[in-house]
């Protein structure tokens, strides 16, 4: 099985350097300021701000991993049987554009079935702007609560700042239960997430990374839903239209695991395909 730990620590390695990378970049721009005219300061300034806080935000949470690391609990089987009864053939995920770090799953009359909400996360107001810049902040780390319909406590989900995408599902105590990997296909034009559960790809979804169309399967290739980026559904339109997220379509709508939508909140995450 997979070493928590070691996987942790990689992420916060990962992390720190991505986060150096992006610092190194913002003084670029603020030393550039003083060698341009007025119109290239002002674009300085900007991009100087937005790499700034999004290489802090970065930088602190690799330094924050790599010394939790050690402490991490390890990945256990997760015993969960929660799930959804029955839902909605139709379905959207995503996020309002003013709040990148809360998300909800609708049906097309807007009613909420489950959401997560940040329990930590770089986020200051007036800095939104700035942080959207960057795939709508798919690039800073995040931590989320997610809750059912009911709005009961389920899955903690923690997603990775950086270039590379990575998230993780735990229980309440910190213990971890899976984790998410996502490869770009050379050659192919495809995108693939994976739900790790141990030693078994429990979640899959793949399609085409420039469309954002993916196929959603279990381990065993059942198809259990196609997610499409950004498709606006036509029955709720003025809902959805300016909201960044996937229009679910349920191929199997009955006694829906928590952890496939846990997987599916953290696909959203990544913007980028």
């Amino acid at each position: 099985m997979i070493n928590a730990q070691k996987l942790v620590r990689r992420d916060g390695v990962r992390q720190l350097i991505t986060g150096g990378i992006l610092i190194a970049i913002m003084m670029f721009f603020l030393i550039s300021i003083f060698f341009t005219g007025f119109s290239s300061m002002l674009i300085s300034s900007v991009y100087s701000i937005a790499f700034g806080l999004a290489g802090i935000a970065v930088f602190n949470r690799g330094i924050k991993d790599y010394r939790d690391a050690s402490q991490s609990k390890g990945f256990i089987q997760d015993l969960s049987t929660d799930s959804y009864h029955t839902l909605p053939q139709r379905m959207y995920i995503g996020h309002k554009a003013a709040d990148v770090f809360h998300a909800s799953l609708y049906d097309m009359n807007g009613e909420v079935y489950s959401e997560i909400k940040p329990k930590e996360k770089y986020d200051i107001k007036i800095f939104r702007p700035f942080i959207s810049l960057f795939n709508g902040g798919s690039l800073i780390p995040a931590t989320y609560q997610m809750y059912d319909k009911a709005g009961d406590p389920s899955y903690k989900i923690d997603k990775k700042g950086g270039f590379t995408w990575r998230g993780y599902v735990q229980y309440p105590d910190g213990a971890y239960v899976a984790y998410t990997s996502h490869e770009k296909l050379k050659g192919t034009g495809k995108s693939v997430f994976c739900y790790i559960e141990g030693e078994k790809t429990q979640w899959k979804a793949e399609g085409d990374r420039v469309i954002g169309h993916l196929e959603v399967k279990d381990e065993e290739g059942l198809l259990w839903a196609v997610i499409k980026r950004d498709a606006v559904p036509y029955e709720a339109a003025e809902q959805f239209d300016r909201m960044p997220g996937y229009l679910v379509e349920w191929k199997k709508r009955e006694d829906i695991p928590h952890s496939l939508v846990a997987f599916l909140f953290l696909v959203q995450t990544n913007t980028a395909g």
